[in-house]
């Protein structure tokens, strides 16, 4: 056989160097309203969904991830900024993220990368400051009740956009989704599913934000469109990571699946729909990180939503902003732990309240939190305006037993909670049009 010549050699191996130390594509996945509990992994009395099950044989699984809000807004905007939401100041569905707050897809693109979104609006369009540091960002209009077909998802755009793509350079795709949050809007494509009649949308919209009184067999019928949805967004998520598979994409990309909050299904306590509420259902989430290479495991350390920027930052070898709320995981990610230190996690609320099981808003944006969360490990404190609660989520998952007063913890807590109890950010008004205004309705959110 004939040597290869030196220059030809040196080249592959250059390429090789290259190709190895090249940063991973980065896919990061919010599914708006997910429960924990939706998926076997956290669950084994979960439905089976195929394509997110094994996912989730393949990933880091965090089994602690707690949000930092419980809707949509301000979860996001910690999602994509390491921030809480007094510092990210986008509280209120009559304001915007604050322009000093920096965007994971700004740090990204300063970094090389390609930055690609493709979102469900409402909250999440550009309007809000989300689009800040995308390449593209494709936030088309919330389809409604009727419209989004199975095949016309935000996943399959998404896909359709990697598919075409002919960029050398590493991506960062951010994928957003209103697909299980509108469960309760009777989407053609999950009805067949039922074998029980059905109300109107407008009914069941009803039966979550406490306006309507609705029986048991009404919230049967929520929990089987909520879990309909699921089996139509575990097919969705299965049809883009065959693109990445066909594309040769998915051994270089990082996948990570998450929610910005849960969902309340237990109208006997009062703990239905989200927003307003910071209890568990609504602010423990679904983690789980994909790395090519890296095997699968469970961390037990607590994290939550203002993680991943730096996380997501530190694994490609991006400066990691030292202001941010958040810290990294990568270390438990590689099976190294990090420093161990004990660290209090939050969750704040400044515009959904609940009063007589009634969802209501506050007519003012306000600068202090309604609630908020403490979270110490498996120890939660619950502040509202009147109230105050701790529980013991290892002994009491689904906080059934308030400790009160009788909890040692119960002072230091509380004196937690007031240094997280801070002037919001000024962040500017949002100014939106009737389209965004339409949008909102669409999502439940009148305006």
């Amino acid at each position: 056989m004939r040597a290869l010549p030196t220059a030809l050699l040196l080249a592959l191996a250059v390429a090789c160097h290259r190709e190895a130390t090249r940063p991973p594509n980065i896919v990061l996945i919010s599914v708006d309203t997910m429960r924990r509990d939706a998926l076997k992994a956290y669950d084994p009395a979960a439905e089976t969904l195929p394509e997110l099950d094994a996912l989730a044989a393949q990933s880091v699984r965090f089994e602690r991830a707690v949000s930092t809000a419980s809707w949509t807004l301000p979860a996001h905007a910690s999602m994509l900024t390491g921030l809480y939401a007094d510092r990210h100041g986008a509280t209120d569905p009559r304001v915007r993220l604050s322009p000093s707050s920096m965007t994971l897809a700004q740090s990204l693109q300063a970094r090389g990368y390609e930055t690609l979104g493709f979102t469900n609006g409402g909250f999440l369009a550009p309007d809000y400051g989300f689009a800040r540091g995308f390449d593209q960002y494709d936030s088309r209009e919330v389809s409604g009740p009727s419209a989004e077909g199975a095949r016309d998802s935000v996943f399959d755009r998404a896909a359709a956009r990697l598919a075409a793509r002919k960029e050398s350079r590493p991506f960062f795709l951010f994928l957003q989704t209103y697909r299980v949050h509108d469960y309760y809007r009777l989407a053609p494509r999950t009805l067949p599913q039922l074998q029980r009649p059905v109300r109107s949308a407008d009914e069941y919209e009803a039966c979550l934000q406490g306006t309507e009184r609705c029986d048991e067999d009404d919230w049967g019928t929520l929990r089987a469109l909520y879990a309909a949805e699921l089996r139509d967004l575990d097919g969705c998520f299965g049809r883009l990571r065959d693109t990445l598979v066909s594309a040769g994409l998915w051994d270089r990309t990082v996948v990570v699946l998450t929610a910005d909050h849960g969902e309340g299904f237990d109208p006997a306590r009062g703990r239905v729909h989200h927003g307003g509420r910071l209890d568990e259902d609504v602010v423990r989430i679904p983690l789980l990180v994909r790395v090519p290479g890296l095997a699968p495991s469970t961390v037990e350390t607590p994290v939550s939503l203002v993680d991943i920027v730096p996380t997501l930052l530190e694994l490609p070898g991006a400066p990691v902003p030292a202001d941010l709320d958040g810290r990294s995981f990568a270390p438990w990610l590689r099976g190294a732990g990090g420093d161990g230190a004990a660290r209090s996690l939050y969750a704040q609320e400044f515009y959904f309240s609940w009063w007589h099981a009634t969802s209501i808003h506050s007519a003012a944006i306000r600068a202090h939190p309604l609630a908020l969360a403490v979270i110490e490990g498996d120890r939660w404190y619950l502040r509202s305006t009147d109230t105050e609660q701790v529980y013991d989520v290892a002994t009491d998952p689904h906080q059934e037993h308030d400790l009160g007063a009788g909890s040692g913890d119960l002072p230091g807590l509380r004196a937690r909670a007031v240094t997280r109890d801070v002037d919001r950010t000024d962040s500017g008004l949002l100014h939106a049009d009737q389209a965004l205004s339409d949008q909102l309705r669409a999502l439940g959110y009148a305006q």
